[in-house]
This record gives structure tokens, sequence and C-alpha cells, in this order.
């Protein structure tokens, strides 16, 4: 995972997920705002994942 997506989630006061960085910065960032309302985790990256689709969430490099 990048420092720049770390960064993102220590200025929110979360603590980042430990992970192969699999994810955009974009996509990171949506969560930290459904988290910051109080969803869960799970929960917040099935809407990000249903609402931006798998091209803006997920990596290029990591697509199958």
């Amino acid at each position: 995972m990048s420092k720049q997506i770390r960064e993102v989630y220590k200025k929110a006061g979360i603590t980042p997920p430990k992970g192969k960085g699999l994810h955009t910065l974009r996509a990171h960032r949506a969560v930290i705002s459904y988290l910051k309302k109080g969803m869960s985790k799970e929960e917040a990256w099935k809407r990000v994942m249903g609402g931006m689709g798998r091209n803006l969430v997920v990596k290029k490099s990591h697509w199958r």
C-alpha cells in the first residue's frame, strides 16, 4: 500500500488497512467517507464497489 493512502487514513483518524494495495486512492477516500459516518468496513467496501465499479476501484494491474 502506498504512503499516500496510509496518510489519508491517518488524517481521518482511522488505522490504515494492511494489504497489498489492490485498490485505488479514489476508492479508499470513498470508503473513509463511509467509515466516518459509522458504517462497517465490509458495508463501506460493498457500497464503493457497487457504486464505482471495478474499473475505478481496483488498480488495472490487479484485474484478472
